[in-house]
């Protein structure tokens, strides 16, 4: 008899997949910026211009995203949105010009904006009150394992099918991940076939009724001192994923491949144990309520 996987568990899987293979085409621009630089004749500066096209629609449909996610659920909004970046990951292979780029990663950003607050929809949905918080973790964890595998696989890739085979590659891993997300997953799970009753036990009651106010004072109050710290590590981030692999360009292959390596490997444990210290807390501290917040 073979092995039977949890639905919960499958779907936490396919989750923790999405995160790692969206960082892995957000920063996969940085370790082939140097064969692009080369190829098109960038300067810096136009290559400054590329890695910020991200970012713009990516901060806007952070906030849109998460409400077309409410409105039309995880699976059909996680699905189009792989769709999107996929195709704009594809597309980048295939451009011949500054412009062609800036759109292809502008197109990346929309579709990646909305994927974040979606997946929190989805893990609600999906996962205990008292786990969201490791779930959150997990998840998150996998996309900073995406950041240390990202520049050794696209730098093979490169090696055997050129910067814009890479590209090509990744886009199409994207759209296998799509394909099996729609087809597996549920925005209610009592709908699902493979569910068990054990499981839908443990799954919080769907809220009914009026929702009640969102207490935006209080609340925003005590979400700016994180939003500035998330700020600032963001900051950081993006200008090492972004430029080290081309400051590295001019050291020894040996040591760039552990140094860009190395960092994100070592912080991705650190979120699953933080996540996992968390839930813990939570289960003997709080009630299940206020980890809804959390997650």
């Amino acid at each position: 008899m073979g092995v039977r996987f949890k639905a919960t568990h499958v779907v936490l899987a396919m989750l923790c997949a999405m995160y790692f293979i969206t960082y892995v085409d957000r920063v996969n621009i940085g370790t082939a910026a140097g064969e692009i630089q080369k190829e098109r004749g960038l300067s810096n500066t136009q290559l400054g211009l590329v890695f910020s096209a991200f970012a713009y629609p990516y901060l806007l449909f952070q906030v849109i995203g998460g409400w077309v996610g409410d409105h039309f659920g995880p699976r059909k909004t996680l699905f189009w949105c792989g769709m999107i970046w996929a195709a704009a990951t594809i597309m980048t292979g295939f451009v011949n010009g500054l412009a062609a780029l800036f759109v292809a990663r502008f197109a990346l950003g929309f579709g990646e904006g909305a994927t974040f607050p979606t997946a929190t929809r989805a893990m609600q949905y999906w996962t205990p009150a008292n786990r969201r918080g490791f779930a959150q973790g997990l998840t998150h964890s996998f996309a900073r394992l995406g950041n240390a595998v990202t520049p050794p696989v696209v730098a093979l890739l490169i090696l055997w099918l050129t910067w814009r085979g890479a590209f090509v590659v990744l886009g199409f891993v994207s759209l296998i991940w799509g394909v099996i997300w729609v087809w597996y997953f549920r925005n209610e799970p009592k709908e699902h076939a493979s569910i068990t009753e054990a499981e839908l036990a443990a799954l919080p009651p769907r809220p009914t009724g009026e929702r009640p106010r969102v207490p935006w004072g209080p609340l925003l109050g005590r979400m700016w001192p994180v939003t500035l710290t998330y700020f600032c590590y963001g900051w950081c981030l993006w200008l090492y994923l972004n430029w080290l692999p081309l400051f590295f360009r001019t050291t020894t292959v040996s040591t760039s491949r552990i140094r860009r390596c190395s960092p994100p490997a070592c912080s991705s444990p650190a979120w699953s144990a933080t996540a996992w210290a968390a839930c813990c807390r939570t289960r003997s501290s709080t009630a299940p309520a206020t980890s809804a917040w959390r997650g």
